[in-house]
This record gives C-alpha cells, structure tokens and sequence, in this order.
C-alpha cells in the first residue's frame, strides 16, 4: 500500500470524504467518470488488508461512495460485503441508515450488502432496532425497515 493511503486513512476526518466521494459525471457507458475512482480504489484495497485502521466515519464514507458508484456503473464491486459487515459489526444501530440507504441503491448494491455475516448479538439487536422502526415508520419507509428485518432474520438464522 502507498504512504499516502496510510495518512490518508490515519488522519481521516469527515472533511475528507470528498476525496473519495462518489464524483460521477453524470454520464453512462464509455463516457462514465468517476474522478475519485482511482483514489477510492486503493483506499478500498487499505480498508480490505487493514479494516481495523479504518475508522468508522471513514468505513461509512467509503460504503458510500461505493454503493452510489454501484447505482450508477451498474455493477458493484465485492468490498461493498465487506464494507457492510464491518460497518455493521462494529458500528451497530448508529450506522443502520447508512447501510439502508447504500443497500437501496439499486439490486447490485442490495445484493452485495446482503452478503455478510455477523455475530448472533449484533443480528439480535439489529433485528430488534428494524423491527421497531418498521413498527412505528410511515408506509413508505415501513417497507425498508421491514426488508432489513428480513434480511437480519435469516442471518440470525446462520448466526453462531
């Protein structure tokens, strides 16, 4: 890994999203852009050898930028599953929003979130806070809550 992704990750604050931002240009095909894509890439590539470097704010950032790029290349690449299951981990109910909101963008980035496991405690809790929130959303959200209750239902299933 290069020095620079070292600092960039060891001195990571929210101000620094930008730097690994989903920056589309608003095309498709052989014209899409992303100018960060490259950075991205090797900060993800840092977060797979080392995810215990990464702080969370930075893990959410990247998860992102990562499932809005997936929206719109339309296709996701498999550090989404393993954004997802850290985020989840060691994160819990307080980054919940940003993994519902990365897993609806679009079937590529919903199927790859989807592609983790945790521990049997944090799928408890997990099922528990989605259950509520579908309980007590308006109709519109209530769907989405209730799919993420779903979805930690049958990973507690597998849990141990």
């Amino acid at each position: 890994m290069t020095a620079l992704a070292v600092d960039f990750v060891a001195s990571y604050t929210p101000s620094s999203e930008a730097k690994i931002a989903f920056a589309w240009n608003g095309r498709h095909g052989a014209d899409f852009d992303d100018a960060n894509m490259a950075f991205r890439t090797v900060i993800g590539d840092y977060f797979e050898e080392h995810a215990q470097a990464c702080s969370l704010p930075l893990i959410a950032a990247l998860y992102r930028a990562e499932t809005q790029w997936a929206k719109e290349a339309w296709c996701v690449r498999s550090v989404v599953a393993e954004l997802a299951q850290e985020l989840l981990q060691r994160g819990g109910v307080a980054y919940l929003d940003v993994y519902l909101a990365g897993a609806c963008c679009g079937m590529d980035a919903y199927m790859e979130s989807g592609n983790i496991s945790l521990s049997k405690t944090r799928c408890e809790e997990l099922l528990a806070y989605c259950k509520a929130s579908a309980f007590n959303a308006e109709a519109g959200l209530r769907e989405r809550w209730t799919m993420l209750a779903q979805r930690f239902a049958c990973l507690l299933a597998g849990a141990a």
